[in-house]
């Protein structure tokens, strides 16, 4: 269901939807795609550490201090949501290792309970009329 619009005699443009489904869709997976590769591959946080030391370099040169340190790199809350991931990594091993073990103990066969067996079985033989 595409429409044409005419501008002069051969100038045609076909006339996109106003919502185009399929290409909001795209954008939204590219731009998921895009920001799930920058927070995997550690770019965003090169990036933020990048701007943490240009501030420092610019108030090292403004202050002359060498050894003058801002208070606020201990409270940026982006570089705290940057490193959880960091922090919380140590976990992982040690509940797939429990994973482990408890499918490991559910796959074990129940141990059998000795049966007697007979090893002879009397019996008179067929009956007699």
């Amino acid at each position: 269901m595409q429409m044409e619009v005419k501008m002069g005699r051969s100038l045609t443009f076909p006339l996109l939807p106003a919502h185009n489904r399929s290409t909001l869709r795209r954008f939204s997976a590219i731009f998921l795609l895009l920001g799930f590769l920058t927070l995997g591959t550690g770019l965003l946080e090169n990036l933020h550490l990048q701007t943490h030391l240009q501030e420092h370099a610019a108030t090292k040169i403004t202050h002359g201090d060498p050894g003058h340190s801002d208070p606020a790199d201990g409270n940026c809350n982006l570089c705290l949501q940057l490193h959880i991931p960091t922090l919380s990594a140590g976990w992982v091993p040690l509940l797939i290792c429990l994973g482990l073990i408890v499918a490991f103990l559910t796959q074990l066969a129940p141990r059998l309970t000795p049966q007697r067996i007979a090893s002879r079985i009397d019996c008179r033989g067929p009956p007699v009329l």
